[in-house]
């Protein structure tokens, strides 16, 4: 008896930790056909991820666990988390794997629309296509639409629906378009204080007049300046006077008279006129769909409000060959955390930004306005902007030499990837990366400042990147010592006036930054878009070797800061290749002002001292000489090809040596296609001095072909 009993507690024992060893790693495999009562070998699976995180967690710290994952789908309620070192999770010998933050639904959820008050404020033309899903009945939660834009912080989005693996989009008027701001009667001017005023704004239209009901309907657009989008409720229709009332305030308030002051309206039934649209009445528990396409494959909701991975407190962690989809928020979340990589996997149809390296911040109760900052969260991004600004050492523990490798995102609501890591104070570096990525189609809900690539802290790298297809910036960076290099950027900042392909501004102790070898092309000339942006006072950074081809009305813009060293750059077709100003000397005076902005964050990175003074000397002498002067940019050693203006401002605030400005061919294998490079004997390389051979076939993500197809 007593033998039996030892045995039944060490088999119990073995059962509780039990995997397949290979040498001294531990294999746990999972199915979707499995049981978590299983003990984890290929012929016994686990059923859930969950289960095999947790079972890893129970093996010996030192030893290496790999988590298999057999095909199929694995739909999660929570987060998964994963807080030991050496941990690989992947598919099976390449079997295609998704995690899933929400729930397939059949096709017969979607049923026909009977209530008399709903059809009658539909169109007669799409009354019997258009169908409802009853969230009460399938026990999901239907989360309604909430105000975003400028000055809010990120956060999970609304319940959104996706018909064969694409986001359905929200009902609007116009379809395709959007109208302008009419006669402004409150401009709502000021912070949500009870005492300002909502706005109140006139519309030209015929349309607005006709609608039944406003009880649902949201407006989105830029009201005020260019590079600030909002969304935010309305409360009524003035039909009479044609005004509408609307019940939350911005940032900025309501403009006229700038061609980007334009709205459109949202989540109204009587806009539901568009294959793949929807409604959300978040009261009755219901969404009205109207189907993209007679006969769909696959109907997927988002759930989940957490982030679907969370990496945090570990070290040598992999993730490989995994499809995220259908979370409310954040795809891949890492903190703390030290030689992990996210690689070869696919991060779409999030609600929010697809990875975050780092913490970002939440204010008490989670509030929605326009107050600056916050404390320190896991597992959000939060208000890092505000945050940022107020506090230019906010250290989001991002960890050290963690990386996004060979990776696709896309499809997703706020921004691709926000990459933190490194210590300002110290300047001591984190080396992150991003490495041969494909980041596109992202800004669906949140557009101001949430880019494809957000780079804080020090030290970090992004390279070998294509980025694309968004209405706002490519890659924002704050901090030092970054590198952003071979990246192909085309078609960002579409809708928006007064931004940058790639962004910073307003810190000239955020030096060191390197921009090398990139493509920017084809980027919208509507307004103010510029390739690479110095904003306000930005100094010390270091661009070479880039292509500026249609870049935007202004390829670069140097505002008013100094020490930025522009060489062996080519610009081809603009009106205008580099705007520079003085604005220091006029309208931005006041940053530069005793104990204004520009001197409290000098004096927060102690900038006369080490490491500071050391790394930068430059810095060290700010005040020394007039600076609201914008001296030290140099621009030397660059192409200029069929360039109407060199310089949009003047001359004497640059230092322009070496350069070669022709509308003759210099050289190109193929003129319409820059990266071909030069010809062997281009006439580049006599009329530049020193002009070296740029790594043109380097540039871009490595990444199948078909990956562009989704």
């Amino acid at each position: 008896m007593k033998r039996r009993n030892l045995w039944l507690i060490a088999f119990l024992l073995t059962k509780a930790v039990h995997c397949y060893s290979i040498e001294n790693n531990c294999v746990l495999y999972v199915s979707p056909k499995g049981d978590d009562r299983n003990i984890g070998t290929v012929s016994h699976p686990l059923r859930t991820i969950k289960t095999a995180l947790e079972r890893a967690g129970e093996i010996d710290a030192g030893r290496k666990v790999e988590v298999v994952l057999r095909s199929g789908t694995y739909e999660i309620s929570t987060t998964l988390e994963v807080k030991r070192d050496h941990v690989l999770i992947h598919p099976y010998q390449g079997e295609p794997v998704i995690i899933s933050g929400g729930k397939s639904v059949p096709r017969n959820c979607l049923r026909p629309v009977k209530e008399k008050s709903v059809l009658d404020r539909l169109q007669p033309q799409v009354r019997s296509l258009v169908r409802e899903i009853d969230f009460k009945k399938h026990h999901m939660e239907l989360v309604d639409l909430h105000a975003t834009g400028f000055g809010r912080p990120s956060q999970s989005a609304w319940t959104e629906i996706f018909a064969d693996d694409q986001p359905l989009r929200i009902s609007r008027w116009p379809n395709d378009s959007t109208v302008m701001i009419g006669k402004i009667q409150e401009s709502g001017v000021g912070h949500e204080k009870k005492e300002v005023p909502f706005p109140v704004f006139g519309y030209n239209e015929e349309r607005p007049s006709s609608w039944k009901s406003v009880e649902n309907m949201w407006i989105s657009g830029y009201f005020a300046h260019g590079y600030a989008d909002d969304m935010i409720r309305v409360e009524s229709i003035d039909t009479i006077h044609k005004m509408i009332h609307t019940a939350q305030h911005t940032l900025y308030g309501f403009m006229t008279d700038a061609p980007w002051r334009q709205w459109f309206a949202l989540n109204l039934l009587e806009e539901l006129d568009m294959p793949g649209e929807y409604v959300i009445d978040a009261k009755k528990g219901k969404m009205y769909v109207y189907p993209p396409v007679e006969k769909i494959k696959s109907l997927g909701i988002s759930l989940l409000e957490g982030p679907l991975l969370a990496i945090e407190n570990c070290k040598d962690v992999v993730v490989q060959g995994i499809t995220f989809q259908y979370g409310r928020h954040i795809g891949i979340y890492m903190e703390n955390t030290h030689h992990a990589l996210i690689k070869n996997c696919v991060i779409r149809n999030m609600g929010g930004v697809g990875i975050s390296i780092g913490k970002g911040t939440l204010l008490a109760g989670n509030e929605q306005g326009h107050k600056l900052g916050g404390e320190p969260a896991s597992r959000v991004v939060g208000d890092l902007m505000g945050t940022i600004y107020q506090n230019i050492l906010f250290d989001r523990e991002g960890g050290t030499e963690n990386g996004v490798v060979d990776c696709h995102i896309y499809n997703v609501g706020a921004g691709g990837i926000s990459l933190g890591g490194g210590d300002r104070a110290s300047l001591t570096p984190a080396g992150n990366y991003v490495k041969n990525c494909r980041i596109h189609h992202y800004n669906r809900i949140e557009k101001s400042y949430r880019p494809g690539i957000w780079i804080d802290g020090v030290g970090n790298h992004v390279s070998k990147c294509d980025i694309y297809d968004a209405p706002s910036m490519a890659i924002l960076f704050h901090g030092n010592n970054h590198v952003i290099e071979l990246c192909n950027i085309t078609n960002v900042c579409s809708e928006v006036d007064d931004q940058g392909a790639v962004y910073y501004g307003r810190d000239p102790s955020e030096q060191g930054n390197i921009i090398r070898y990139c493509y920017f092309h084809e980027l919208s000339p509507r307004h103010r878009v510029t390739a690479t942006y110095h904003d306000d006072g930005a100094c010390g950074a270091t661009v070479y070797g880039n292509i500026y081809y249609k870049a935007g009305s202004l390829p670069v813009l140097i505002g008013g800061g100094h020490d930025n060293h522009y060489s062996n750059n080519i610009f081809i077709d603009s009106p205008v290749a580099i705007h520079v100003d003085n604005r220091m000397q006029n309208w931005g005076k006041g940053m530069i002002a005793p104990g204004g902005v520009i001197d409290q964050r000098l004096r927060t990175v102690n900038y006369q001292n080490p490491p500071y003074s050391v790394a930068y000397p430059s810095l060290s002498k700010y005040w020394e000489n007039d600076a609201s002067y914008p001296e030290g940019n140099v621009i030397e050693g660059n192409l200029f090809y069929k360039i109407g203006n060199v310089v949009h401002g003047r001359t004497e605030w640059l230092d322009l040596h070496n350069n070669w400005v022709t509308n003759s061919d210099p050289g190109f294998v193929d003129s319409s296609d820059p990266l071909k490079g030069f010809k062997p004997d281009a006439k580049v390389f006599q009329y530049i001095k020193n002009f070296p051979r740029l790594p043109f076939d380097e540039v871009g993500s490595n990444l199948p072909e078909e990956e562009y197809l989704f």
